[in-house]
């Protein structure tokens, strides 16, 4: 990640929200929609420059990325007690 430079413009009020609210995705397609001919690889690092300067943003990061694994270890964890319960029940159950 490139550090955003001093002659770059800011980000567009839409996608200070959107990062703020979390949607760090609708802030990157904010910017390229802003910026026509701004790559997406470019957007992203501008957008990832105006999180790594705020701490409390990288902070909220952090935070909805732990919830994110939560959710995906809990959902892996249904799974696989399904499956457990289907192979159970096809081998003894009948």
């Amino acid at each position: 990640m490139q550090p955003e430079r001093d002659d770059a413009p800011p980000l567009p009020a839409a996608a200070i929200v959107a990062i703020n609210q979390g949607k760090v995705i609708e802030a990157i397609r904010i910017v390229r929609e802003a910026a026509p001919g701004l790559g997406l690889k470019d957007a992203k690092d501008r957008v990832d420059s105006y999180i790594a300067r705020d701490p409390m943003l990288q902070a909220q990061q952090e935070r909805q990325r732990s919830l994110a694994r939560g959710k995906l270890v809990k959902a892996v964890l249904f799974i696989d007690l399904l499956l457990a319960v289907a192979i159970v029940w096809y081998f003894f159950g009948r």
